[in-house]
């Protein structure tokens, strides 16, 4: 019997592509705030592309576009770095049926919580202003316990503190590796969230596929 259902956060209960564009809008405006709106849009082209949906080293993602828009008044890579931590969580786009699904398993009495990749500020900060703590039983961030998905073990420690066992969850996740193997790594249930960088990627026959985070409710 199913009892907690837990998730990702960026690209399953945030629109982090749509977040990412606000992110875009604030970075261009504060570090470039001369540049024409053609230039604008461009770099914020170049942003996307590079950015393979988060997943880099955010120094050296942020020299190599130094590098690219041959930005010789730039500040550091670590201070542009640093801003990204400080600063996206203040750019949160929660799908508009996150909270209501929230609220319906509730209502059904099942567990709810978030297990997110990333650094501790980050995605605390995400999470803090997202208002979705008040929805969820528990809230894991991988940068506060030294362990990362896919590694089944994240996955089995939250499990470890509702008092479950693995089998008892479903994770619901955009990422096939980090989210979906990973979850089953560890002998919980998967669902994908089909959506953002990752969309139509790797999806797998035996995994059921969302585009809308209201219809996990048809898999519970």
């Amino acid at each position: 019997m199913i009892k907690a259902v837990l998730f990702d956060f960026d690209e399953t209960l945030q629109d982090r592509t749509a977040a990412f564009e606000k992110y875009m809008d604030l970075f261009l405006d504060e570090f470039c705030p001369d540049i024409s709106l053609q230039e604008k849009n461009r770099r914020k082209e170049d942003m996307v592309s590079t950015g393979n949906g988060g997943y880099v080293d955010r120094e050296e993602w942020y020299q190599s576009l130094i590098d690219k828009w041959h930005w010789s008044d730039a500040p550091s890579k670590t201070v542009l770095a640093n801003h990204y931590d400080n600063r996206f969580g203040d750019c949160c786009v929660i799908f508009k049926n996150t909270v209501p699904l929230l609220k319906e398993l509730k209502e059904r009495g099942l567990i709810v919580g978030i297990i997110t990749n990333g650094p501790s500020y980050l995605q605390n900060h995400k999470l803090d202003q997202s208002g979705l703590r008040k929805y969820c039983d528990i809230t894991v961030v991988s940068g506060d316990v030294g362990v990362h998905k896919p590694d089944p073990a994240l996955f089995k420690y939250t499990a470890d503190k509702l008092g479950l066992k693995t089998e008892e969850c479903v994770y619901v996740g955009d990422h096939p590796i980090n989210d979906i193997q990973g979850a089953l790594d560890s002998g919980m249930n998967a669902i994908r969230m089909n959506w953002g960088w990752f969309k139509d990627k790797d999806l797998r026959k035996d995994i059921p596929v969302v585009t809308d985070i209201i219809d996990v409710l048809k898999y519970i």
